[in-house]
């Protein structure tokens, strides 16, 4: 009778402790991918929209300030419906910030086919693309197209709002060129290019090498525990 007790008692330890165990796996496993995940820097999409035909050549550009946190931006949504009787050809680039206007050309997030009349378009970066904190950059968008015209939703009055990250911030401002994107009218407020720019924050620890030893050890620890458990 003692005997059956203690092998009872004995067999009903691993279910005791393998549900916590578990838990603590998903648990440790839902941070890492949490950790992962892309967070908004900036977002002006909420705003009251006007589209507005853009031709072969045309470029706007609107900034951002990415605030106390460095990013690697993974990607940038805007608003274009198709603006002609053909789909029409969009790219967009990130630009370094030249005394308030756009500068330079950092990165190309690539060139995408404008059709019908969906309204959102998200273009991700292919390679990483580092925003340090505490400066501006520029979003541009143009129609490089060579015979289709381009519908791009601007904010062409205030009020304009924006969501962002701690520190971050957007202006009401906007930069022009008809020449390509290699020179911008001097900015000013009158009319915003409203997008939205989402990155995953570097200024604090991401899943990195000792990110995921620290993830995997703890799994290991769990698991063997586990099994030694079960054996017992």
């Amino acid at each position: 009778m003692m005997l059956r007790k203690k092998i009872a008692l004995t067999a009903a330890r691993p279910s005791r402790l393998r549900n916590p165990a578990l838990g603590a796996v998903i648990a440790l496993l839902s941070v890492a991918v949490r950790l992962a995940q892309a967070d908004t820097i900036v977002s002006s999409l909420s705003n009251t929209l006007t589209t507005v035909g853009f031709t072969h050549g045309s470029w706007v550009a609107s900034p951002f300030q990415t605030g106390f946190q460095s990013w690697t931006l993974t990607n940038v949504t805007l608003s274009m419906p198709q603006g002609g009787a053909s789909s029409g050809l969009a790219d967009v680039r990130v630009f370094s910030d030249n005394a308030g206007q756009p500068g330079i050309s950092l990165a190309d997030l690539g060139v995408q086919t404008i059709t019908g009349s969906q309204q959102l378009w998200s273009f991700a970066a292919s390679t990483d693309i580092e925003l340090a904190s505490g400066t501006t950059y520029w979003i541009g968008v143009g129609n490089v197209s060579t015979d289709q015209g381009l519908n791009v939703d601007l904010v062409s009055s205030p009020p304009f709002t924006f969501t962002f990250a701690p520190g971050a911030a957007m202006t009401f401002s906007g930069a022009s060129s008809t020449n390509g994107p290699t020179s911008f009218d001097p900015s000013g407020v009158g009319t915003a290019l409203p997008f939205q720019a989402d990155g995953i924050s570097t200024g604090v620890p991401e899943p990195g090498p000792f990110a995921c030893l620290f993830v995997g050890g703890a799994t290991l620890f769990v698991f063997r525990r586990l099994h030694r458990q079960s054996t017992v």
